[in-house]
């Protein structure tokens, strides 16, 4: 949720910083001006130092730079690109619209999983809250309390710990890039979700291409760096071993066809755009089709788990239900 707002807070800084630009204001006073608008405290104070540095004579790229767990790759080389070719308003226009699309699909992805998110923790909390009732309305308040807190620790036990050693083992696994390319491979040979994951990986990395190279950025390190958002790393490795190929001239659509972590359409998509050599815009509208497509799987995901989720909830009821009348009527169910 809050990561989803910073990309907000950051779209909306770059949108607002191309359009006060435009209109005549120097950069380091738009600069200035973003700083007091800003609520996130990590983009507030990069805006400051750019403000002061940028005035002094820093390209604004090299400040950002200083701040990498906030400005990815993508965003440094658009602005880069914009610095050198004297097209910096464009190239922020470009940053911010990567942005707004980023927030809208991971905007998208929340809301379609919300309701799966719900029926988990009622799942948890429903069970447990009743039998604490019952037992609140059989004995005492107090004793109702022990027994939801008691039900409580007793899920965070049964749960909880396990959950924790996955995250843990996740986490060691995922820290060197040999671990982390094996976990994205099978990610993205899980049934459904492995879907998701492709189509979502694909999209970043049309989009990125699409801003990157569409913003000035020679094609190889944008290819680079369209490769390093695509949050999967068996992707991005595949793509970053096509680039001494793009280097010496060779075609990205001839190293993709041979992936096998690729989608048909997108090494034909591409082969499109290097053939009308309207590359940027093709990428784009690459992209609006595996975001549908992601959409789409999501929806598909939550349509087979939903049924699941309440019929295990209506299990779980029921047998809270028999188990508070065998309890308190023994002597009329066994009549």
């Amino acid at each position: 949720m809050f990561s989803i707002l910073k990309i907000e807070q950051k779209a909306a800084t770059f949108r607002e910083l191309a359009t006060m630009i435009r209109a005549g204001m120097s950069l380091s006073e738009s600069l200035r001006v973003l700083e007091g608008r800003r609520t996130y405290r990590r983009l507030k104070q990069a805006m400051g130092d750019a403000a002061y540095r940028v005035a002094d004579g820093t390209p604004l790229s090299k400040v950002l730079a200083d701040y990498p767990q906030e400005f990815s790759p993508v965003t440094l080389g658009v602005l880069t690109a914009g610095e050198e070719s004297g097209k910096l308003e464009e190239a922020l226009e470009k940053v911010a619209g990567f942005l707004e699309r980023e927030y809208g699909l991971r905007q998208m992805i929340s809301q379609e999983t919300f309701y799966p998110k719900v029926l988990a923790v009622a799942a948890i909390l429903i069970p447990n809250a009743s039998q604490a009732i019952v037992a609140g309305i059989q004995e005492s308040f107090w004793v109702g309390v022990g027994v939801f807190v008691r039900g409580l620790a007793t899920y965070a036990v049964i749960l909880g710990i396990p959950a924790l050693l996955v995250y843990v083992v996740y986490k060691v696994v995922t820290s060197t890039d040999q671990g982390r390319y094996f976990v994205d491979s099978v990610k993205l040979r899980v049934p459904l979700l492995g879907a998701v994951v492709r189509r979502l990986a694909l999209a970043k990395f049309s989009r990125a291409l699409a801003y990157t190279y569409g913003g000035g950025v020679p094609f190889a390190q944008a290819v680079q760096l369209a490769g390093s958002v695509t949050g999967n790393a068996a992707i991005s490795r595949r793509l970053s071993a096509s680039i001494p190929h793009l280097r010496r001239g060779g075609k990205l659509s001839e190293v993709l066809r041979d992936s096998p972590e690729m989608d048909d359409m997108v090494v034909r998509m591409v082969a499109t755009g290097e053939q009308t050599g309207n590359l940027d815009d093709t990428m784009e509208r690459v992209a609006e089709h595996f975001e549908i497509a992601c959409e789409s799987s999501i929806r598909r995901m939550v349509a087979v788990a939903l049924p699941v989720g309440v019929f295990i909830m209506a299990i779980i009821i029921g047998a809270i239900v028999i188990n508070f009348y065998l309890y308190s009527y023994p002597s009329y169910l066994l009549e």
